[in-house]
């Protein structure tokens, strides 16, 4: 299958330096996204003035929404992201993950009907004041291999003959590297925007997304990207989370009471 240019949806909160060096590798892509959509979840003005200077240089539509800043909420913005997105099919990269050079393409050449692709990341643990730049992807991902600061190796490159595998748990299920036709995000209401706190909301999503019939693909050795290291997030409401993820397996759910669907009116979709 031809599919049609992915949009990128790229979630932040108060990361503009690493958010910078991963619009640099957007531009940097060997195939063009349709659009690209900041998701921000209530950053400051570094970040406004960093996404604006950058948009201005971008051939294809890019947009910032925000959101204010109550807590943990990246399940409401990246509904209200993908609620402003145009795109049929959607990749989800963090704020803090440099795609490779081919990581859009890779989605692309990926994205088959009736499938959600789910990719993995390489973990870079420590970071010189330059790495993982435009111009210097190579470079910078040699060096960190070989000063022992790259962790998930076998995710740090593009494989001649990648793996690809249909799965029904929820192992690996990231929000970092996952695309998604937009159709199928309705069909489910989105993120269920209960979840707050860190944790588990890309997890209860793709559990809905396989009871109402989509396919979880697998995919390694290709899309590849690179978490740039940071300290971990606060986990105070992960307790929570986990009754929610496990209440949502337990009543085999398809759809979320609280979710994208009270935005899509306000975006005129």
């Amino acid at each position: 299958m031809n599919a049609p240019a992915p949009g990128l949806i790229v979630n932040t909160c108060n990361q503009p330096d690493y958010l910078g060096r991963v619009l640099a590798a957007v531009s940097g892509q060997s195939a063009p996204p349709q659009e690209v959509i900041v998701a921000d979840d209530g950053s400051g003005d570094d970040t406004r003035r960093l996404v604006a200077r950058w948009a201005q240089a971008q051939a294809c539509r890019c947009e910032h929404v925000w959101q204010e800043h109550a807590g943990f909420r990246r399940a409401r913005i990246l509904n209200l992201a993908i609620a402003q997105a145009r795109a049929e099919y959607l990749v989800f990269l963090d704020g803090d993950t440099v795609p490779h050079p081919r990581f859009v393409a890779d989605h692309r050449e990926l994205a088959q009907p009736g499938q959600f692709v789910q990719g993995h990341r390489a973990l870079v643990e420590c970071l010189g004041a330059k790495w993982f730049g435009q111009r210097e992807f190579a470079a910078d991902r040699r060096r960190a291999l070989l000063r022992w600061q790259l962790r998930g190796v076998k995710h740090a490159f593009r494989w001649p003959r990648p793996q690809k595998r249909l799965r029904t748990d929820l192992a690996g299920i990231r929000g970092c590297n996952l695309g998604i036709w937009r159709a199928d995000l309705i069909r489910v209401n989105g993120y269920n925007e209960d979840f707050t706190g860190w944790g588990r909301e890309d997890s209860e999503l793709a559990v809905r997304l396989l009871n109402s019939g989509a396919q979880r693909l697998d995919v390694r050795g290709r899309a590849c990207c690179f978490h740039l290291w940071h300290l971990p997030a606060n986990r105070t409401g992960l307790a929570d989370n986990d009754a929610r993820l496990a209440a949502a397996i337990a009543s085999h759910a398809t759809r979320c009471e609280h979710g994208l669907n009270r935005h899509l009116a306000a975006a005129g979709a």
